[in-house]
């Protein structure tokens, strides 16, 4: 028996994609009794293979998702220690640690594949039989040895003409990724602002957010300018500047990215893998500019940098700097960073091993109890009645169930998720299912689910602005200034599988559920807090609808960051006592 299992990495182009899957169908197709055969394959920009019936990509892990994250980030430091890909650089900077985020997510999505081919070895009684290209191969049987994980039922089948095609789809991405990046303006300012008080008291660096960056700044920044001098980045771009603040230009260099061809990293190894990922990227435009912002705002004196998030190169590179130049890194968790002097978590919910591994050796982690990311988004929400009824035009005695859509995830478990979802609900003409897209989503894994689930007639899509154009189908309804907050707030119901916006839901008082039918642990917290309710099956989904919105406890609603019947964090008060231990202990 034949199976395919898709793993996740740099999409290959046309014509040499079509060849490629003309290949392993022609594989899938041919009859062989000789043993269990496994295909990995490269998964595809359009994912053809999803909906194929011996596809298993979307089997269990049998682990938690907080463990599997935390070990991405090991296996990222594991490969450091073995000195991948320390050559390719730009501006004399190493690309593998200026793009630690998009490293961890491809290297995450590795090591599920490896449970995958790990765990399938072990359900079976004969040998397994892996076929893929050599690069594929050579990358998983690298964390399998990182994992200490071993399977003498394995049986390792290099294919020629698939390693033939991955070499000439990674030599072809690679120059294109480099013309690209020279041809393509950055999207950035090109420029920081600041504001200085007075010479006496330290100076605090932080970033601001692409969308709403004035609103971040009311809600955020305003807490400790008045105590701090200030200079900020605002990845997004500025009306005009806060009051008080003055604008640089950023001073700029031009760079070019070094290695890109060396024979080491071209082919054929687990380093080639590591190479292609770090080289064939969409935003290699603003590479160079990021690295110039950091390097102007450096000029300047800066004590204490807070760092919210470091998933671009922007607020990565200021914390690796601020290491290196010996300067406090305060993380303010608000997504996901790598490394901080010392951490605010919003509540104990916030802690997982992940974040443990990204404090110094003496960092320490304090409690503010509210969650500014939440806070952020729900700044300036007004109330609108039947917002969702009205927008969608559906009659407001009709009762409509509001689910968030995240493609980060895995598409084959969120096609196998949805469609569970719309099959349901095509049985529930009472009620309305409206999905809304994420902004990097085309909705292509969503339309696979709304077809295979017979185009229910109470399905409602919503495709987001940003992908106008770019939708998978014309059954998506754009609207241009859609309210996530006013869509949540008017709904009976909201679900979602791992959006952080189920903590918003929670804030506006609706009652929220958690689709997890693998058991991969996303907010469990909130289910066993009982502030969400789990759903992995059609009865508790039954029991979901029929539920009432119930009041969170005070202790729910603390635990979650959400509680707002509580004394405002000392943000300046915070800084100052943390930038004064970490000089007596740096």
């Amino acid at each position: 028996m034949k199976n395919l299992l898709a793993f996740d990495s740099i999409f290959i182009i046309n014509p040499i994609r079509w060849i490629y899957l003309l290949l392993v169908r022609k594989m899938m197709n041919v009859n062989s009794q000789k043993r269990e055969t496994l295909i990995v394959y490269r998964l595809d920009k359009k994912n053809i293979f999803i909906r194929d019936k011996s596809n298993i990509s979307d089997l269990s892990l049998k682990v938690h998702k907080d463990y599997l994250d935390a070990k991405s980030i090991e296996f990222y430091r594991f490969l450091s220690e073995k000195g991948f890909c320390q050559n390719l650089l730009i501006k004399n900077q190493k690309l593998y640690d200026l793009y630690t985020r998009q490293l961890k997510l491809k290297l995450a999505g590795v090591l599920r594949c490896t449970y995958r081919v790990y765990n399938f070895s072990k359900e079976n009684n004969q040998n397994i039989e892996i076929v893929s290209d050599t690069q594929t191969i050579a990358m998983i049987k690298l964390s399998l040895e990182f994992l200490n994980l071993s399977s003498s039922k394995i049986i390792w089948k290099s294919n020629t003409l698939l390693t033939t095609c991955i070499t000439l789809n990674s030599f072809i991405m690679r120059s294109i990724a480099l013309i690209r990046m020279l041809i393509t303006p950055s999207s950035l300012p090109r420029e920081y602002f600041y504001k200085f008080k007075d010479p006496n008291r330290p100076t605090v660096l932080v970033t601001m957010p692409k969308r709403r960056p004035e609103d971040f700044f009311k809600s955020y920044i305003s807490n400790f300018e008045k105590d701090f001098n200030v200079i900020f980045y605002s990845i997004g771009f500025l009306q005009e500047p806060p009051l008080g603040y003055k604008q640089v230009k950023v001073k700029r260099k031009l760079g070019i990215i070094q290695g890109i061809f060396r024979i080491k990293s071209l082919c054929f190894s687990a380093e080639s893998y590591i190479a292609d990922i770090l080289m064939i990227f969409k935003n290699h435009s603003n590479l160079n500019l990021s690295i110039d912002a950091v390097n102007s705002v450096y000029a300047n004196k800066i004590d204490v940098h807070i760092s919210r998030l470091q998933t671009n190169v922007v607020d990565l590179y200021l914390a690796n700097e601020a290491r290196r130049r010996g300067i406090f890194v305060l993380g303010d968790i608000m997504e996901e960073i790598f490394y901080c002097n010392s951490v605010i978590c919003a509540t104990k919910s916030d802690v997982t091993p992940s974040l443990n591994l990204s404090l110094s050796q003496r960092g320490k982690i304090v409690y503010k109890g509210s969650n500014s990311l939440i806070k952020y988004r729900l700044s300036n929400f007004s109330k609108k009645v039947n917002y969702l009824n009205k927008l969608t035009r559906i009659s407001s005695s009709k009762k409509i169930i509001f689910y968030a859509s995240d493609p980060s995830k895995e598409e084959s478990q969120r096609y196998v998720t949805e469609k569970f979802l719309m099959r349901y609900f095509s049985n529930k003409r009472d009620l309305i299912l409206v999905l809304k897209t994420h902004t990097q989503d085309d909705g292509r894994i969503t339309n696979y689910a709304y077809i295979d689930s017979g185009r229910p007639s109470n399905i409602f899509l919503i495709g987001d602005s940003t992908q106008e154009g770019k939708l998978a189908s014309h059954v998506f309804k754009v609207f241009q200034d859609f309210d996530f907050n006013a869509a949540v707030d008017s709904c009976h119901g909201f679900l979602t599988t791992s959006s952080s916006s189920i903590l918003q839901a929670l804030a506006l008082e609706k009652k929220a559920g958690i689709i997890d039918l693998y058991s991969n642990g996303y907010y469990d917290y909130l289910t066993k807090s009982e502030a969400a309710m789990h759903i992995n099956d059609h009865s508790s989904l039954d029991k979901f609808l029929h539920s009432k919105n119930h009041d969170l406890s005070e202790e729910v609603l603390s635990y979650c960051g959400l509680n707002t019947n509580i004394e405002e964090f000392d943000m300046a008060k915070h800084i100052e006592e943390s930038l004064k231990d970490f000089k007596r202990n740096p």
